[in-house]
């Protein structure tokens, strides 16, 4: 299954979904060498064509090349933006469009104030002119007293114009100009000048309508000019409130990225140990998928030797024995994969068992997930207690290493912990037989 694995570059997913992480780890490593042995492959005939290819193409190359303009001095004339005296700085640039943009609408909204206002005044002289002459009463001789002087009568005979004429170019001229009492006063007098004088104004008029438009427009130019500044410096506190959001959120991003990192590297590290060792452990759901991947496993010769191993060795550091002297619960002796998990059948989550392994001279833990069942291997063949693989932590006996991985989980992924062991029921393994 591995030739056709390596054959076809592809994995089944029911079979990729049967090994853990380790196993998946291992052969990436060789489909990865396959790869890399492809490539080369490749990449020499790639080689070939385009020395090839390359020797007909320099017969019929075109040469090209470029013309660049040439200072005084002789070499290539280059102008880097800021570094002449007379080049602005980019803030000072952005200041003068903002500047002139304020300009902008300040003479904008003077021409459209400008307008209204003299539209006013034109309405109001249409009005005026309208007025019945009823309105206007000059006094007939008859209604006068005959008896007056010459002033009196003079007097008399002057048009009279009603109280509401003079209400109506009050109001007119107030409520109209929507501007401060001072500057309404300046305005309308200007704007009188401009309707009631002579219709080409001297240049002294000329003047005061001047200063008065630059004076207007100036003052309204710095207005907007500070509102454009006051929305500038709004929008990059917004700008700066939502980058310092997105970097905390990136930076809590990337903390999570590289735990899940080291993760996966330790979990790489080991699976690649173990291919360079060329030993696969039993640590998979099922054994057919794994079985595919095995590769010439160094292990014991038979099952006699791994018996008469434990009898020498193992039973006199009581491995499996209690300090009282009887057997530990959770030691099973001689024990298959099948028979093990027939054990742990009905059992939690959390609990595991010990049996002599036939693959190594050690030991293999069984243990109960949720909805699988784990095989580590423990090697004791150098004296001390270790799983299988380098860079392992070392413990002076089986009992110090169950112990530990009580509390301390066997894989960061799987958060393994031997919490219960599973009993033997007392049933004293063969393997013990006239020992205990």
């Amino acid at each position: 299954m591995l030739k056709q694995i390596l054959r076809d570059m592809y994995v089944d997913p029911e079979i990729l979904a049967g090994l853990d992480e380790t196993y998946k780890q291992t052969l990436f490593c060789k489909m990865r060498e396959e790869q890399v042995r492809r490539w080369r492959i490749w990449d020499e005939k790639q080689q070939k064509m385009a020395s090839s290819k390359s020797k007909d193409s320099n017969k019929n190359r075109i040469k090209r090349h470029v013309d660049f303009r040439v200072g005084d001095d002789g070499e290539p004339w280059v102008w880097v933006m800021g570094e002449h005296p007379d080049d602005l700085s980019i803030e000072e640039i952005l200041e003068r469009e903002a500047k002139d943009k304020a300009r902008q609408l300040a003479e904008k909204e003077f021409r459209k104030s400008v307008e209204a206002q003299l539209s006013d005044i034109i309405d109001f002289d249409n009005k005026k002119n309208k007025i019945n002459e009823a309105d206007l009463e000059t006094p007939k001789i008859e209604d006068m007293e005959i008896y007056c002087s010459v002033d009196e009568l003079k007097e008399r005979m002057k048009p009279q114009i009603p109280q509401h004429i003079n209400e109506i170019q009050h109001n007119a001229y107030n409520n109209r100009l929507n501007t401060s009492p001072s500057s309404r006063t300046n305005k309308i007098d200007v704007l009188q000048e401009i309707t009631y004088n002579r219709p080409k104004p001297s240049a002294k008029i000329a003047a005061r309508i001047a200063q008065w438009e630059q004076r207007t427009i100036g003052q309204r130019t710095t207005e907007i000019f500070k509102q454009i500044q006051q929305k500038k410096q709004e929008t990059v506190k917004e700008a700066e409130e939502a980058a310092r959001k997105v970097e905390e959120h990136w930076r809590e991003q990337e903390r999570k990225a590289k735990e899940a990192e080291v993760q996966m590297r330790e979990i790489a590290r080991r699976a690649r140990e173990e291919h360079r060792k060329s030993i696969l452990d039993d640590n998979s759901t099922n054994s057919s998928p794994a079985a595919s991947l095995d590769i010439a496993v160094p292990r014991p010769p038979n099952q006699e030797a791994v018996v008469q191993w434990y009898r020498n060795t193992e039973f006199p550091k009581r491995t499996g024995i209690d300090p009282s002297g009887k057997l530990e619960k959770w030691f099973h002796g001689l024990l298959n994969r099948n028979d093990a998990e027939a054990q742990l059948a009905n059992e939690e989550q959390g609990t595991f068992l010990v049996r002599i392994s036939e693959k190594i001279w050690g030991y293999a833990i069984s243990y109960k997930d949720v909805d699988r069942y784990k095989h580590y291997l423990v090697d004791a063949s150098n004296g001390k207690y270790q799983f299988l693989g380098q860079n392992q932590l070392t413990h002076n006996s089986l009992s110090d290493l169950l112990k530990y991985h009580s509390t301390v989980p066997i894989t960061i992924l799987g958060n393994e912990l031997l919490l219960r062991s599973c009993s033997n029921n007392g049933h004293i393994p063969a393997v013990l037989e006239g020992l205990v």
